[in-house]
Formats: structure tokens, sequence, C-alpha cells
């Protein structure tokens, strides 16, 4: 059985056998192979990297066993080989956990060398092996302390051709800049065969994911304190997020930014807290579904930029595209503001007398919140006109 064959067949089942394990002892770090065999005792990557590097060389790729316990490194742990590698922690993570309660939490105290260089924890990088590259992280919990590095990207997936991330969460404490170019999921994929996140959390950063690649599944994903929340920028084809949760995110919850043919399909997303804009959406020119969009607000903060709204398709939900109702020119009155209740100004309103006018009837001052019908004679009596709008 091949290597990453291996490496998924067993992913779902305990973390044993595993081919290299990390572990803490007293204030000691050590790495183990699968035979008892000390291969590392403290470096500046806690052993991790070591463990990465012995896999590779030795078995051509495998899983790597972090057992509980806080792994306090300065330098990244680097995944540039042509190779599946997973890094598997031994609890699953739970919101309610804190630092210390039996999670796996690697530690970033910042590196020693330029701060003004790119920072990331794990850097998952394939770009010279042309995207061959099958990487798998679990039940980790991913911390930046210290400095203000400007240019982080916590968890950098770069041309790996596949990933699986689940139960990982990742936050930047302390002085960490969220307003600077800072990513705690930061995925730039296009071409491979796609990746999946499940149950992952992202805290603190200018945005929480930045997602650049095709064929992508994310499952209950949720972004807190940051920028924005997620980031679809120039993604391709086939990304489907569903439950996404954005929280208290300051610009935006979901900021979509697609230029590429494909589509992005988003599945209840909900936004909590007041964003400036719940949904942002600029430069579409793909198709793109909403699925019952929530937020704290009813109706949600949206904005539409050079969208092209025959392919953008919303089910259920309060977000409007489409709207229609009855309003009432009132007796000796030759007008009446209806509110659509639209995302937008509508490109058509058409309207329809329910009863014999006095005169002609149109349509005038069409904004983005409203529109007059105008009757040119005065009725004797109310007169009821049914009106349909479409951004």
């Amino acid at each position: 059985m091949r290597i990453k064959d291996r490496i998924v067949s067993r992913y779902y089942a305990t973390p044993y056998p595993y081919d290299v394990i990390v572990y803490r002892q007293g204030d000691n770090y050590y790495a183990k192979d699968g035979k008892g065999n000390i291969i590392c005792k403290n470096s500046n990557t806690a052993c991790i990297q070591e463990a990465v590097d012995y896999v590779y060389s030795n078995n051509g790729g495998g899983m790597i066993f972090i057992k509980s316990g806080i792994y306090t490194i300065t330098n990244p742990i680097n995944i540039v080989y042509d190779a599946p590698i997973a890094l598997v922690g031994e609890t699953p993570f739970k919101q309610s956990m804190t630092n210390e309660l039996g999670i796996t939490l690697i530690k970033y105290t910042g590196p020693s060398g330029n701060a003004n260089e790119p920072v990331s924890v794990i850097n998952a990088d394939s770009s010279r092996f042309l995207n061959q590259q099958y990487v798998m992280l679990r039940d980790l919990v991913i911390s930046l302390v210290g400095k203000a590095y400007p240019y982080t990207r916590a968890v950098n997936l770069n041309h790996v051709n596949k990933f699986w991330v689940e139960r990982v969460k990742v936050s930047a404490d302390g002085m960490y800049n969220p307003a600077t170019d800072n990513y705690g999921f930061y995925t730039n994929a296009q071409g491979g065969n796609g990746g999946v996140m499940i149950d992952t959390f992202s805290m603190n950063f200018y945005a929480a994911y930045k997602l650049f690649l095709d064929h992508f599944v994310g499952i209950r994903m949720q972004a807190l304190y940051s920028q924005l929340g997620f980031w679809l920028h120039y993604s391709g084809s086939e990304i489907v997020l569903v439950n996404p949760h954005a929280y208290s995110c300051i610009t935006s919850s979901f900021h979509v930014v697609l230029t590429y043919g494909g589509s992005a399909t988003l599945v209840e997303p909900y936004s909590e807290g007041t964003p400036k804009y719940d949904y942002y959406f600029a430069g579409t020119n793909q198709y793109i579904t909403l699925i019952n969009p929530r937020a704290y607000r009813n109706p949600p903060v949206t904005y539409f930029s050079s969208v092209d709204f025959n392919k953008l398709s919303i089910v259920g939900g309060t977000i409007k595209l489409k709207s229609s109702g009855t309003s009432t020119i009132l007796a000796n009155q030759t007008r009446v503001t209806v509110n659509h209740n639209l995302v937008a100004t509508p490109s058509k309103v058409l309207i329809t007398p329910l009863a014999t006018p006095p005169g002609k009837l149109w349509v005038e001052n069409i904004t983005s919140t409203s529109f007059d019908i105008v009757t040119d004679t005065a009725p004797t009596v109310d007169l009821k006109v049914a009106w349909y709008a479409e951004v």
C-alpha cells in the first residue's frame, strides 16, 4: 500500500501505529521512531521538524503523532517535500478547552531573524514539486505569540496538491497586528486536486481564512476577531463552504472576490456581530450560490460591486434579489413610495394596477432602497398597484 493511501486509510482510526511519536517529558522534547529509537532530543521546533525530515528520508512520508502538551517553537515547521505528511495531535480540539487541558498546543514565539520576513508556523510549500504533495493536519492548536510580524501565514498550504485539515485551531495572541498582511489559514493550490477543512477555528488575523484554490470543501469553519472572516480571493472552480460562521469580524464576514471561471457555494453562512459588511461581493464573473445566508442583523448588510447578478443565486434567507408586493396610492394623491428590500438597486420594476387607473402610471426615483409609483391623475378612491422588482 502506498504511503499516501496508508495515511488516508487510517485517518479516522487511532493514530497508532505511527511512524514517529513526538512528546514532551518535563522540559525536554523527544521524537522516537516506531521502534522506540530516539531520533531527536530538543530543538527549536520541539523535535517536530526532525520528525518530518525523518519520515521523509526513511519512509517516503508518513504519520507523526504529537502527544498532548505545550510545544514551544522558535522556527517554522517546514513541510517542503513531495511526499505525504500527517501531523496528528492526541486529543480532539474542543472550543471549551484551554491551552492546558490535554491538547496538543504548538506555541510559536517568533523567529530569531528578520522580523519583516514571512512567518508560518506550519509551512507546507510544494511549489517546486508542481503540486505533488499530500498534507494532513488534525487535532492541533497553533498559537502565535510575541512581536507583530507583518507577513504571517500561520498555516501556509502553498501549492499543496491535496490537503486535509480537521479540528485545528489557529490564533494570533499578544501583539500580532490583524491590520497587516496576516492570515490564519492561507491556501494557494490552484490546479491541484483540492482540499478539505472540517471544524477549524481561526482568530485575530487580517483574514482568518484566505482561500485561493480549486476544488475545496470546508465544513463548520469558524472565523473570529479578524478584519475579514472568509476571503475567497480569485478562487477557481468548485468551492463549497458548509456552515461557515464568522464572529465579530470588522470589515466583512464573507469577502468574495472571484474573477476566474468556476463556482462557489456557501451553505447556511452566518455572520454574527456587526461588521461593516456581512457579505461583500466584488468583481465576480462566475457562479455564486448562497443557501439560507444568515446574519445577526436582519437583513444582512450586503455590498455588491461589478457583480453579474445573472450568475448569483440566493436560496432562502433575507438577502433578496427579487421582490414583489402590493402598494396603495391613496385617494387624492399622485404617488406612493415602495421599500423593495432588495440588496441593490433593481434593474427591472414592473407595476400592474388592480383597478382601472384614472390616468397613466409609471415608476421613478429608483434607488437601492425604494422606488416611487406615480400617476398623472389622482384617483378619487384608493388605488392598489401590484409591483415586481429584481436586481
